[in-house]
């Protein structure tokens, strides 16, 4: 399945406190680390997937679940030769919060900078079922309870598997969040070695070791998920492009058109 087609896939529908979404095909629309303003809890079915959240990474097949927070950093990539299916709740802060006393303690299970937990075959059909469940449930207040029942059924699992969890090494955390403020600027490996104060070498072979690609791609992809969003917001692909980065608004055409086989015009018309 080509690259257009996959982002087909990806089609946003718009959504106001809680959704259930799907993804099934080769490959993944994101492009690099992105954070968004609402809670996500991505249910991995099947694909062999790459899982990178600010301090910690996973490689792995299905059967995982991943947790991330309001403006949290992550990236889940998958291999475009196996099939990817997900299913993924997305609820707002101002739709669950500190409804109930218990909400501190269930919200644990998101972590500091996301969490992933691997499950068993019953436990990921057990969290399906109550995803579905959501999507079925027309009842905001019912939709809210079935979304504490699962984080409840979670929780555990989540202390069975935190020691269990790799940690990415400080500079490569450092390296980031150095690549996040800065993509939209021009830097250098040097330059940013130097600030880290670690070595060129070891920066970018664990740069590439840790994410799966370069640091060029890495900052390519940031440009390219904050180009996306501020398409949506309806700024022209000029402000676009010199917001993020690119040269010109040609560049950003043809670094759209190589990573997802169309443009930002078409892009942008299936989104509305």
């Amino acid at each position: 399945m080509d690259k257009e087609k996959v982002f087909e896939l990806y089609e946003k529908n718009p959504w106001h406190d809680v959704t259930v979404e799907r993804k099934e095909g080769y490959g993944t629309s994101v492009t690099g680390y992105h954070k968004h303003s609402y809670y996500e809890i991505n249910l991995i079915l099947s694909g062999e997937v790459s899982i990178l959240l600010r301090d910690r990474s996973e490689e792995g097949y299905g059967g995982r679940i991943v947790l991330t927070r309001p403006e949290t950093p992550h990236y889940v990539s998958c291999d475009d030769s196996m099939l990817y299916r997900r299913v993924y709740l997305l609820f707002t802060d101002e739709f669950i919060a500190d409804r109930i006393y218990e909400w501190n303690r269930l919200s644990t299970v998101f972590g500091a900078s996301g969490n992933v937990l691997s499950l068993s075959a019953e436990e990921a059909d057990r969290c399906l079922a109550v995803i579905n469940e959501i999507d079925r449930e027309s009842e905001p207040t019912s939709k809210r309870i079935l979304i504490y029942y699962l984080l409840s059924r979670l929780l555990p699992i989540s202390e069975r598997e935190s020691a269990n969890q790799k940690r990415l090494p400080p500079y490569i955390i450092e390296a980031l969040a150095y690549v996040e403020r800065s993509y939209a600027n021009k830097f250098t490996a040097d330059d940013m070695a130097r600030e880290l104060h670690v070595g060129r070498t070891t920066l970018m072979t664990g740069f590439k070791r840790y994410t799966g690609k370069t640091v060029k791609e890495y900052a390519d992809g940031c440009r390219l998920n904050r180009a996306m969003r501020l398409l949506e917001d309806g700024q022209t692909l000029e402000s676009a492009a010199r917001s993020c980065g690119f040269s010109d608004a040609g560049s950003l055409i043809r670094s759209f058109k190589r990573e997802f086989g169309t443009t930002p015009h078409k892009y942008v018309n299936k989104k509305i």
